[in-house]
């Protein structure tokens, strides 16, 4: 397949990087910036580069990847649909729900391959335990709770697109890694999340900018700037079959590369299992000791979003979306928007319930 990636910062190179490995090529990158995307081009070694996103829309193209922050999905999301191309875009898919529903209808309705690019659902352990959930093992489930935590964000840090309003809109620790837990959730359980009552912590609202970074105080010649996103979120949830649960949501959390956890618990057993012990999965019944069960290698070193990549082009090579894919396509990430949008609601109005 003739791709293009809409993108040239970290997660375009890691999308360009698995589709070569697959066999894809990778005909054109496109940039807001000529030289950056020059640059992107000739490591990756791409033919052609450019800044005009309609290059993207060339009739030569068969799929285009959306690597750019949050807000420019939509508007990007929607022409490539409209010309007849499959799309794979990085999560959240919208920030807004009634635009994330859009490109869901308009997918459906041109019968194009659409993916939101939730790739933690990929560990080979999540696929156990989805299998495990399934056959009922566990029961009837009746508690969900996890957390996601991560560091980058403890100051001083980089002042990134993150932090920019225009670019990753009024959220941050919620749409950008709670996203991916709300997904995983909803995959592991086929539950959805129908409340959520949600509580922010945002911390140094003035910030001090200097050679691009942030820190608390002044420092000289640095500038005053103003970060309004949430550092971290603690939600309380409830889910369609009654389950309740609860995520915690940081970026600001000391020695916390990358780590993602979730535990379920229903009436015969509980399973459990996090991204810093990927290949361990571990389930408990009453009394009965804790089984860990470990794969050593995941099916081979693993990597989520080359597991990711080959479904959704097991339906591209197709020409259309299957009845049940395996992947997250852009229903779930209409889903997800609004759960996202009724935690931002929640923690904005004094942790009200608030019905997704």
């Amino acid at each position: 397949m003739r791709v293009a990636i809409v993108g040239a910062g970290f997660i375009a190179g890691v999308h360009v990087e698995e589709l070569i490995n697959l066999g894809h090529e990778v005909v054109v990158a496109i940039g807001t910036d000529i030289s950056r995307a020059e640059s992107f081009a000739k490591k990756w070694d791409i033919p052609r580069f450019s800044i005009n996103f309609d290059d993207a829309l060339a009739s030569h193209i068969d799929v285009v990847h959306i690597c750019t922050p949050p807000t420019l999905h939509y508007e990007m999301v929607k022409k490539v649909l409209n010309s007849g191309k499959h799309v794979v875009c990085e999560k959240p898919l919208c920030l807004d729900p009634n635009e994330a529903k859009e490109l869901m209808e308009l997918a459906n309705e041109k019968g194009l391959v659409n993916a939101v690019n939730f790739n933690v659902r990929f560990h080979d352990a999540c696929t156990k335990i989805k299998t495990y959930i399934e056959s009922n093992e566990l029961g009837n489930i009746n508690l969900i709770h996890g957390s996601y935590l991560q560091e980058f964000h403890v100051l001083p840090a980089d002042y990134s697109w993150r932090y920019k309003e225009g670019l990753a809109g009024s959220m941050r620790a919620t749409s950008e890694i709670g996203s991916h837990w709300i997904d995983l959730a909803r995959y592991l359980t086929g539950l959805e999340i129908i409340e959520v009552s949600a509580n922010y912590g945002k911390f140094n609202p003035t910030r001090y900018l200097k050679d691009n970074m942030m820190y608390e105080n002044e420092e000289i010649g640095s500038q005053k700037i103003q970060v309004n996103s949430d550092d971290c979120a603690i939600v309380s949830l409830r889910f369609s079959n009654g389950a309740v649960g609860n995520m915690l949501l940081s970026e600001i959390s000391h020695g916390r590369n990358n780590k993602l956890s979730i535990e379920i618990s229903g009436t015969n057993k509980s399973i459990w299992w996090n991204t810093e012990n990927p290949y361990t999965v571990n389930k408990a019944g009453k009394f009965t000791g804790v089984n860990m069960e470990t794969n050593a290698f995941g099916g081979g070193f693993p990597s989520t979003f080359k597991n990711f990549f080959t479904e959704v082009y097991k339906d591209i090579n197709l020409g259309s979306t299957n009845e049940d894919p395996k992947y997250p396509t852009f229903r779930d990430g209409y889903i997800n928007s609004n759960v996202c949008n009724a935690i931002y609601q929640s923690a904005n109005n004094n942790s009200i319930w608030i019905r997704v």
